[in-house]
């Protein structure tokens, strides 16, 4: 299972995704993350309702913290992604996504 939305925290689009960020989601998850990009160059990405992840999604992520004119933050990030970094060797993608934390989301 994976939704997502996006709601308006203090005139910032925050992007909550929801469930399984795992492969079989992939296309959806980029699709929402570039339009909303596309859309606003300032977004905070909410991952505390997800379940699960997978490489898949630490792909995403690494080529989002890429993007040339994006700002983007995060809020909520769950103890799965954490675990998942460790096991295939991406800590530093997760100290560069802690230091884009958000404290009041």
């Amino acid at each position: 299972m994976f939704s997502y939305s996006v709601d308006n925290v203090q005139g910032r689009p925050v992007v909550r995704l929801v469930g399984d960020l795992t492969l079989e989601h992939s296309r959806d998850i980029l699709s929402e993350l570039l339009a909303s990009l596309s859309a606003h160059s300032d977004i905070t990405i909410d991952l505390g309702e997800s379940t699960k992840s997978d490489l898949s999604f630490f792909l995403i992520l690494y080529a989002l913290l890429k993007h040339p004119t994006a700002n983007i933050r995060f809020a909520r990030v769950p103890g799965h992604l954490f675990d998942n970094a460790e096991t295939i060797g991406a800590d530093d993608l997760m100290k560069e996504l802690s230091t884009r934390m958000e404290n009041n989301t």
